[in-house]
């Protein structure tokens, strides 16, 4: 997926779907209670749509994503807004941090996660103790809203239940879980439907 990235990495802020997606769920980041706002990690940020959004929620963002196209088009925004308080790391994993932070957020991230009670584990351990993982992904669906990407392996959505189980498998509690967008594409059949969003946000016990 990392070369599909790559690819549409210099057209991904042209699509006026995607800008509002990301600041609709920033928009509802910034209402969330956080114990601490020292830094925080955009877990396959991409152009840095979201995290970029957070500047002034947080002390220090890292903007984390596997395509190097992607960063480059979130390194050119940082440079031409002078923003001094944003870092970004070319990275698939969050192992490339040693130590923890304050919250986590990842936008249409997780359904791409083949191992997702790996990842929990890795967000448990790069958290500082009451920090926050935050979720934005797709419920449950026939698989039809990758449709148009033969290299995509990951997740068709998610089950609410099954993964509150993972995720306070790994220790972490689920305080809250809303359904907050739709995104509308075509489906199998070719008619237009809503995929729903969730977003989840879990603590650190």
């Amino acid at each position: 997926m990392t070369s599909y990235f790559d690819s549409v990495a210099k057209e991904w802020d042209k699509s006026a779907l995607k800008v509002e997606r990301a600041k609709v769920t920033a928009d509802k980041i910034k209402t969330i209670s956080f114990h601490c706002t020292n830094s925080c990690i955009d877990f396959g940020s991409g152009t840095g749509l979201l995290g970029l959004q957070l500047i002034d929620t947080f002390a220090n963002i890292h903007l984390v994503d596997a395509s190097n196209e992607m960063l480059s088009v979130a390194r050119h925004k940082i440079d031409n807004g002078r923003i001094n308080n944003v870092e970004t790391h070319c990275a698939n994993s969050l192992c490339v941090f040693s130590e923890q932070h304050s919250a986590i957020v990842m936008m249409l991230v997780l359904h791409h996660i083949v191992n997702i009670e790996s990842f929990f584990v890795e967000a448990y351990e790069r958290l500082a103790p009451k920090g926050k993982l935050m979720i934005a992904d797709l419920y449950e669906e026939d698989g039809s809203f990758h449709k148009h990407n033969v290299a995509f392996s990951g997740h068709d959505g998610f089950n609410i239940s099954e993964l509150t189980i993972l995720v306070e498998r790994s220790g972490f509690k689920v305080e809250k879980v809303e359904h907050y967008y739709d995104i509308w594409k075509e489906n199998f059949a070719g008619n237009k439907v809503a995929y729903p969003l969730f977003l989840m946000v879990v603590q650190k016990l």
